[in-house]
């Protein structure tokens, strides 16, 4: 199975945060096979000369403002997607801008435009609790889950033709899912363990993806 991680740093050397995802997803499973792109080569044809089973589209240091306008070509392909996807922190939010929702500051505070430096920020073990009907990407999991968090951004409504999959506080939208495709985004880190004793639920809607994605290429 091949997984293609973007990643939206705009600063293509940025790659903890993709690498920590290919990490824990070949570690999940050893056939999964994964590869990095930068968001710069999407337009190119990148992913496609893949072909990838799935797509997972990281996170990100640079508030979005700050990106080059090219930014919006790949906010482009990304809207048109329809296999498996899943965003995950920027990433999510990255989904929720090219469906035309509005992200800006958890906290109460001006958007950041240049850097995230000195901005209050989310960050540690958080509880989310899922809502709505059974999801292929939730599954299995409990009403309420404890996950990582590392954002200052999050995503203030959900894009039409999205349905909410989970909420939390102070950020509220932790989830959410496409009603036509296959396309999901997570406000948290599945990737990455929990600091508590918690359970590393996160890791079992890692399972879920790559399971339904593996079904519907």
């Amino acid at each position: 199975m091949r997984v293609v991680i973007i990643n939206i740093n705009s600063d293509a050397a940025m790659l903890d945060g993709c690498n920590t995802i290919a990490a824990t997803l070949c570690d999940i499973d050893a056939a999964v096979k994964t590869t990095i792109i930068q968001w710069e080569h999407v337009h190119a044809g990148a992913v496609a000369k893949i072909r990838p089973s799935a797509v997972v589209v990281g996170p990100n240091e640079t508030p979005f403002p700050a990106y080059p306008s090219s930014f919006d070509t790949f906010l482009g392909w990304l809207r048109r997607r329809r296999s498996a996807t899943l965003g995950i922190c920027g990433g999510h939010q990255a989904l929720a801008l090219a469906h035309g929702a509005p992200v800006g500051p958890v906290h109460d505070v001006a958007a950041a435009t240049v850097s995230y430096e000195g901005m209050p920020k989310v960050r540690g073990d958080v509880w989310v609790r899922l809502i709505g009907d059974h999801d292929p990407l939730t599954g299995g999991l409990p009403d309420e889950i404890a996950v990582h968090a590392s954002h200052v951004d999050e995503v203030k409504e959900v894009p039409t033709g999205f349905r909410l999959l989970a909420i939390g506080d102070p950020c509220n939208i932790q989830a959410f899912r496409s009603d036509r495709w296959p396309i999901w985004g997570v406000q948290f880190h599945p990737e990455k363990p929990v600091e508590s004793d918690a359970a590393w639920w996160g890791r079992s809607l890692l399972e879920n993806f790559l399971a339904a994605a593996s079904g519907v290429r």
